[in-house]
């Protein structure tokens, strides 16, 4: 018994569920270093020192011809120290294609990675061919990056990745279509593949070999998805300028053939509209920023109003509600249920909707997603097939690309 006549304890918090428990990772060519890492170890990053304490440095980049510690080191400058930063190094004989031995024993290893930069440092003395004005590696691993996802999905890890499409051809008109990728008529699309063919110019220009300078800066694109919201745009113009005039670092921005932003400005338009990924400018304001997160997909808008995931942040967005559903429902599996006539009684479909439609509320409420609506199917077999099957539809946020506007001198 208590003097207090009321009494008010403080109750327990549970998990931070707003928390952005995203890990972020890097597969790139290398070398190891004795006694610090093995190629093909995971090594999990907090913070550039990291990487430096494993002899992963800019020394270590000069050495090799290598832009591991670039591409380490710009993640960090953009995403910010704290962020986790998976790296798998490979050999510098391991083609794009053949990377994703690396990252299936990386996403095997941390199953929270939501992004996958593929870094390409080939040796020296490697050939640069091009295919539709790309290097054909690289072409190559548009599809093999794809395959990859849809792995990665099959095992309830989904991921989008993001290519270097490093060495494109100077001769810019010969891109391929990135948004109508086909083989004989076979669709070859890929919405969970970024393809990045900018970079820092005057970095490139300071690189040892012609080859190194045509590299793309996969790890600055990495670094602005980290810093964002899953569904956000990493060209958003506010906070994500990617020059550092204090450090000297994107104050020229160029693209992965080497060429100077003002050398390809012609180009650029018709490049976006391929969906290539680069730095762009905009007049009254000093820096660059990436142009849009685009994909390797058409853009679809079917007639029951389905989007694909022709954008990034569409393809996180799905990936997101897929990982947010799973938890929600994960509870729910092999729970008894009684049935009616062998069907879900209508109280049972109103509580499975309602698992569904709570994880999209508490989504939309953090402005993660615009809204989303779940729908158990009655007719699930539950004796047995034992399969509860579950439509979902989730709405995304919407993205300013563009603002036009009209503009008349009055008298009043």
């Amino acid at each position: 018994m208590s003097l207090r006549g009321v009494i008010i304890k403080e109750g327990a918090i549970g998990a931070d569920t707003a928390t952005d428990s995203r890990e972020f990772g890097i597969v790139a060519n290398g070398v190891a270093v004795a006694d610090k890492f093995a190629l093909g170890d995971v090594l999990v990053l907090k913070r550039p020192s990291d990487a430096i304490a494993l002899g992963i440095n800019a020394a270590y980049d000069a050495t090799n011809n290598v832009r591991l510690y670039r591409h380490i080191s710009e993640f960090y400058r953009i995403a910010g120290e704290g962020k986790t930063l998976v790296v798998c190094v490979v050999a510098q004989t391991v083609m794009p294609v053949d990377m994703v031995t690396a990252a299936q024993a990386m996403v095997i290893e941390r199953d929270v990675i939501s992004d996958i930069a593929f870094a390409f440092n080939p040796a020296t003395d490697y050939v640069e061919t091009l295919l539709n004005g790309m290097n054909d590696d690289v072409y190559a691993g548009i599809q093999a990056l794809q395959v990859f996802a849809g792995w990665a999905d099959g095992y309830d890890r989904p991921l989008h990745c993001i290519l270097e499409g490093r060495g494109i051809s100077d001769t810019l008109s010969a891109l391929a279509d990135l948004r109508a990728l086909s083989v004989d008529d076979e669709d070859l699309s890929a919405h969970k593949v970024t393809l990045v063919v900018g970079q820092d110019w005057n970095y490139a220009e300071a690189l040892a070999t012609t080859m190194a300078k045509k590299y793309a800066d996969v790890g600055t694109f990495l670094g602005c998805v980290a810093a964002q919201n899953w569904n956000q745009n990493p060209g958003q113009v506010d906070g994500m300028n990617l020059t550092d005039a204090t450090l000297g670092l994107w104050t020229v921005g160029g693209l992965s053939n080497h060429k100077k932003y003002s050398e390809v400005y012609a180009s650029l338009e018709t490049m976006n509209d391929k969906g290539y990924v680069f730095p762009i400018k905009y007049t009254g304001v000093s820096g660059y920023w990436w142009n849009d997160g685009h994909t390797c997909a058409p853009i679809i808008n079917d007639a029951a109003g389905n989007l694909n995931q022709h954008t990034i942040y569409f393809s996180h967005t799905v990936d997101m509600a897929k990982r947010a559903l799973r938890v929600a429902y994960l509870p729910e599996v092999k729970k008894t249920v009684e049935l009616e006539a062998g069907k879900l009684p209508a109280g049972m479909i109103g509580y499975y909707n309602a698992v569904g439609n709570d994880t999209f509320e508490f989504l939309s409420n953090r402005g993660f997603v615009s809204g989303g609506s779940a729908s158990a199917d009655a007719d699930s077999d539950l004796l047995i097939e034992k399969k509860l099957k579950v439509r979902f539809r989730v709405q995304p946020t919407g993205c300013v690309n563009e603002i036009e506007g009209t503009i008349n001198l009055s008298t009043k």
